[in-house]
């Protein structure tokens, strides 16, 4: 019996921690979508960002240790990219049905309330910036529950990759040690 047949499959565990950083994916979403409306859902914000990486480390050195610490850095990596894969896959569903259909005009209003946000700054730069959302929103250019939820899952996948890189690389220059 070879090594590979002793490990875990790396697409199968990835998916099964995506769903747990999932979930922290759509409490990060929420809570921006929320602090239009309730302010102290804002503070969830930061605290659930910084838990990202925490919570990847976490998996990705579990993953180590059972494989006996054996986990070469493609396979760390590539189990990270599962986890935001599936996991910002969740956060994007709920992105859409959020957008879609409960409060499909909050993408509008966070234009809004960002160009009157820039339309108080003093500068040249930010008048201009201002009068180009104004702009956007009058002329309906906003982007579309889809398009957002689109985005979402391409940033979180791109981003949790980078991260999982970094990640992968820390804990297997721990086995140097």
């Amino acid at each position: 019996m070879g090594y590979e047949a002793e490990t875990y499959n790396v697409y199968r565990r990835g998916a099964s921690d995506g769903a747990l950083m999932g979930l922290v994916l759509c409490g990060i979403f929420a809570s921006w979508a929320l602090s239009m409306r309730i302010a102290v859902a804002s503070v969830a914000f930061p605290v659930l960002c910084l838990a990202v990486p925490v919570l990847l480390y976490m998996m990705l050195r579990r993953a180590y240790r059972a494989d006996g610490c054996r986990s070469t850095f493609a396979m760390l990596w590539m189990h990270g990219i599962c986890i935001f894969f599936f996991g910002t896959l969740l956060m994007a569903a709920l992105a859409l049905a959020w957008l879609r259909w409960f409060e499909p005009s909050l993408v509008r209003d966070s234009l809004l309330q960002a160009a009157d946000v820039y339309a108080q700054l003093p500068s040249a730069q930010a008048q201009s910036m201002a009068k180009a959302v104004h702009t956007i929103v009058e002329q309906n250019m906003v982007p579309r529950a889809i398009d957002i939820a689109l985005a979402l899952l391409w940033a979180g996948v791109f981003s949790g990759s980078i991260l999982s890189i970094i990640v992968a690389a820390v804990i297997r220059a721990g086995k140097k040690r």
